[in-house]
């Protein structure tokens, strides 16, 4: 199956649904503080497993957010978690598939520095990392704009991509696990 209109943006979107719906029933609503701390763990052991790969890449200029989601763990007197091992990028194509899922998260930021913020949680402390996150609002249509110029092979950017989905559903599953 492709995407309607056969762009990878398209092709990733339709190709990893499944796993992306996964993904955001897993990681689910948190209503307090545990929930909370449990979501960090989860994204520090996602994002300390990826992130050293991408942030070095000339391609696209990821954005870091391990070491902010690590200051924001420390505010809760929790422990950075270990990164779950992932697979290795060595293609253009699959670094665009991992991007993809990274910079993707950036929009369902937005929701949860909200639900971050009801509890408490701001940009100077507990949040940081949704606070970057979400700070460049054209990010995503830059990326986007950048994927589509990436040319690369479709399938190999989708294996990518769901292998990074993956990868995510690992880490936040060993936080509900610990």
């Amino acid at each position: 199956m492709t995407g309607q209109d056969g762009t990878l943006r398209r092709v990733l979107l339709t190709e990893t649904r499944d796993l992306h719906d996964e993904l955001d029933r897993q990681v689910g609503a948190f209503s307090d503080a545990a929930g909370y701390g449990a979501f960090l763990a989860g994204s520090h052991a996602f994002r300390a497993a990826i992130e050293p790969q991408l942030v070095s890449m000339r391609e696209w200029p990821v954005q870091p957010l391990a070491d902010l989601i690590g200051q924001d763990l420390a505010d809760l007197g929790k422990p950075c978690p270990p990164p779950v091992s992932g697979p290795l990028l060595s293609s253009r194509a699959a670094r665009a598939g991992a991007c993809y899922v990274l910079e993707g998260s950036a929009l369902g930021a937005r929701l949860l520095a909200r639900r971050a913020a009801a509890l408490g949680y701001t940009g100077d402390h507990g949040a940081r990392h949704l606070a970057a996150q979400t700070a460049q609002r054209r990010r995503w249509t830059r990326f986007l704009d950048w994927l589509e110029q990436a040319d690369v092979p479709h399938p190999e950017a989708v294996r990518a991509a769901r292998g990074i989905f993956a990868l995510a559903l690992r880490a936040y599953g060993a936080k509900a696990a610990a």
